[in-house]
């Protein structure tokens, strides 16, 4: 069927009732470095997580588990500035830099999807992101029922109060959805996102960001007939 070792057979894929997304390079175009280099920029320092200071990763993670509000985030990034202080709106900009786009033919998918499948959206994001989401999807597609619409529920981390990879979200969204872990296919592009799921017994796959998430599912698992 394919190559991917992170994907269930085409025995267990029958079973499947519930299909979870990551949202991030699974169903919304990313691109990080977008980001990563306008902050960089702003601030003076290396922003990418994997070498940023301590203490902007740690704000970043709390960030999007609403435990800090956006002002919060906004400062902990300006105090570490080594040139001029950024404005808050420049900082929020340069954040949501890496938000690409959302393909229109993924609307019309998720709604098949939901004539066969309960269908669940688990994303690590935060307030300016999902505000971004929102105002996108109302100016480019007139779309205001977005979570409504094409889901049965999402779950966001900084509403949830949790996130990926630990695995109290993964526990949490199980007993809030009910779902059956046998039944439930989990799709997320960052492989450590994937243990913890995994050890629940659901289904995973890890979803390369290059492949059409369409293709995946209707072609490679033949979800969609």
């Amino acid at each position: 069927m394919n190559h991917n070792p992170h994907s269930p057979t085409a025995d267990q894929l029958q079973d499947i009732k519930n299909i979870v997304f990551d949202f991030g390079n699974v169903l919304l175009d990313i691109d990080y470095t977008k980001s990563y280099d306008r902050l960089t920029q702003l601030l003076g320092y290396d922003a990418n997580p994997a070498v940023a200071p301590a203490t902007v990763v740690k704000a970043m993670n709390e960030y999007e588990m609403g435990k800090i509000t956006m002002e919060t985030f906004l400062w902990n990034l300006q105090q570490l500035a080594t040139k001029e202080m950024p404005q808050g709106r420049e900082l929020i900009d340069a954040w949501n830099d890496m938000l690409v786009a959302l393909p229109e033919a993924h609307f019309d998918f998720l709604l098949r999807l939901r004539q066969k499948y309960n269908v669940y959206l688990l994303s690590n994001t935060n307030e300016i992101h999902l505000d971004w989401v929102y105002r996108y999807l109302k100016n480019t597609y007139q779309i205001m029922d977005w979570d409504t619409r094409f889901f049965t529920k999402t779950y966001y981390s900084h509403l949830v109060r949790m996130r990926k990879p630990n695995d109290d979200i993964y526990a949490y969204v199980q007993q809030d959805a009910t779902l059956e872990p046998c039944e439930t296919l989990f799709f997320d592009d960052i492989l450590a996102n994937l243990d913890a799921p995994a050890k629940l017994g659901w289904m995973i796959y890890h979803h390369d960001p290059s492949d059409s998430i369409i293709d995946v599912v209707e072609k490679k698992l033949r979800l969609l007939g």
